[in-house]
């Protein structure tokens, strides 16, 4: 009996912990910088401000102008999937940013 309550309060403790991990890990704060980083290693070298809020002028709709970004990254100095992702975000972290 005390086998399975204790069983029962780690498999408890263990969840908990996944689960607070992935809430904190999934926060903007914690991946903005990260974002950043990857916008400003693949693209801030020719791409700034104004090119951005140019894409969000032109595609209004923020999820047609992912699907738009994603398959001009492809093929634009393609970054790997995961790098494209977080540029991605930045991008529209950034047109949706209030100014």
């Amino acid at each position: 009996m005390r086998t399975k309550r204790r069983h029962r309060f780690t498999v408890s403790m263990v969840a908990a912990i996944a689960f607070l991990t992935g809430v904190f890990a999934l926060t903007p704060g914690g991946h903005a910088k990260e974002n950043e980083a990857a916008f400003k290693a693949r693209c801030a070298e020719c791409h700034g401000p104004k090119d951005i809020l140019y894409w969000g002028r032109q595609r209004a709709d923020a999820a047609a102008r992912a699907t738009w970004l994603d398959q001009f990254l492809r093929k634009h100095y393609p970054p790997s999937e995961a790098e494209r992702a977080l540029i991605i975000a930045y991008i529209q972290a950034t047109i949706a940013a209030p100014k």
